[in-house]
């Protein structure tokens, strides 16, 4: 066997021997759904789950046992949503308020079994918290004290958009709870970070905590410090690292950090090639519709400043073949590259928090505006920027 066949083996098995085998066995009364629909959060490469349907994130229940299986090499966070009939969810018409205390939150990590038991009949949410293990133990913490009030929220959401009836003070009462709410879930979220900074249910909420802009990073600062270095190879340690230090370094003002990676058409890209033009980062998603309903307009205006301006896409996508298919049904002709992962989560580094989110570079290579969102101001700002030059 050859050298290089033989050092490929041996990355293999030890790649495979991190991995372990998890199962999370769920035995629920007053469940109506037959099926529950799995989101994992964490590095996506390091956890895999066996599924009924091979091609979606659905597990059927049989005699009303739902069992969860799979392999880890890291610990990953997974939402469970009950969701054949919508049992938990904050209907409004025909849509809904996304709200996390509908859904079940547990850790898995190699190894971990887990046995959740428990009652919902007459619930409104999932007031379920797991405490089986010493990761999951702290996790309930913080759910026990978060979902109720997060629950309360959602059901004042609803009631405000669908209730008729409701006077110009009531409205206003229900509103002003609705404000106490969000100080106390805020106070909860703070408070727990800081008491244990050290452990997955705190690193997982910092990570989301900066994407919804419920904190400043330069309040994440001090406890990053405080974190085992257990946790320094893990997903929540490095996104939340490295989006503590892209504010800073992709804030207005600052020199564009580095972006490079393969493009679409498999070629080397670096964003240091477009020197002497203006560039828009454009991160966007195949699944997000504001960002594909915007392309045509910032073609357009692309193309108008074709001399003195570029485009170049960073894609929050997993699915590579997805990913082609849309640039080329969107006809993105310019250059596209993947997100990446860890030190090269390009999301995180510039700690973009939501999709789509626009940044202008000079052509020295200095980041002189960001914007979230689509709208057409954004290109009056920036026709003004580079009218300039």
């Amino acid at each position: 066997m050859k050298k290089s066949a033989v050092l490929l083996l041996s990355i293999i098995l030890c790649i495979n021997s991190f991995a372990q085998n998890f199962e999370v066995k769920l035995n629920v009364k007053g469940i109506t759904s037959k099926e529950i629909y799995i989101t994992a959060f964490g590095e996506k490469d390091k956890i895999s789950i066996n599924y009924s349907y091979p091609d979606k994130t659905v597990i059927c229940s049989a005699n009303d046992l739902f069992t969860i299986s799979g392999t880890a090499s890291d610990y990953a966070v997974l939402r469970i949503t009950f969701s054949s009939d919508r049992q938990f969810y904050k209907m409004a018409g025909r849509g809904y308020f996304p709200v996390k205390s509908g859904n079940l939150w547990l850790i898995v990590y190699p190894g971990v079994k887990l046995d959740v038991t428990g009652d919902l009949t007459g619930k409104d949410y999932i007031e379920l918290f797991p405490d089986t293990d010493g990761e999951n133990k702290l996790f309930a913490e913080l759910n026990r004290n978060m979902m109720p009030l997060l629950n309360e929220s959602g059901n004042i959401s609803v009631k405000i958009a669908t209730d008729s009836t409701l006077t110009e003070s009531e409205k206003k009462a229900l509103e002003k709870r609705a404000e106490e709410i969000d100080a106390q879930t805020a106070y909860v979220r703070n408070k727990f970070i800081t008491e244990h900074p050290s452990c997955i249910a705190a690193l997982w909420l910092m990570e989301d905590m900066l994407i919804r802009s419920q904190i400043e990073t330069s309040e994440l600062e001090p406890l990053m410090p405080k974190i085992d270095s257990k946790y320094y190879n893990n997903y929540f340690y490095i996104s939340t690292k490295n989006r503590i230090e892209g504010a800073k370094k992709a804030a207005v003002g600052a020199n564009c950090p580095r972006l490079n990676g393969k493009d679409q058409d498999g070629n080397n890209f670096t964003i240091e090639s477009l020197r002497g033009k203006y560039v828009i980062i454009d991160f966007w998603g195949t699944w997000c519709g504001a960002c594909l309903a915007g392309m045509p307009a910032m073609k357009e205006f692309r193309d108008r400043h074709a001399d003195i301006l570029q485009i170049v896409g960073v894609a929050n996508d997993k699915n590579e073949t997805a990913w082609k298919k849309c640039i080329q049904q969107k006809g993105m002709n310019w250059p596209n590259i993947m997100q990446g992962k860890g030190e090269n989560d390009f999301v995180a580094k510039f700690n973009v928090q939501g999709f789509p989110t626009k940044i202008l570079v000079s052509p020295e290579g200095k980041i002189l505006y960001r914007a979230s969102g689509e709208s057409d101001e954004f290109y009056k700002i920036i026709e003004n920027f580079i009218s300039k030059k």
